[in-house]
């Protein structure tokens, strides 16, 4: 992954560790997997649309479950990305 794609996800790498510890949302999260699909470029395939699709998911996921799901929810989602990301 080039410098350019890890400045980009930066900031949602900062936002997991705050949603872990109950200082960020769902829809934060959402948030910030979807700027983050729009700043990578085709370089990045297949990532941004994988993010596109978990930024839909964690907010739909926001609204159907209940708070103490949201956690389980978050790491279903966002797990397998998050693996990429960091390797």
């Amino acid at each position: 992954m080039d410098e350019h794609a890890k400045r980009v996800y930066a900031p949602l790498l900062d936002a997991w560790d705050d949603f872990e510890q109950g200082r960020a949302t769902l829809l934060d999260l959402s948030r910030l997997t979807e700027q983050a699909s729009e700043a990578l470029d085709n370089a990045s395939a297949p990532l941004p649309q994988e993010l596109r699709e978990a930024a839909a998911d964690l907010e739909y996921a926001h609204y159907a479950n209940d708070r103490e799901e949201h956690l389980s929810a978050g790491r279903r989602i966002l797990g397998p990305l998050l693996i990429q990301l960091e390797s």
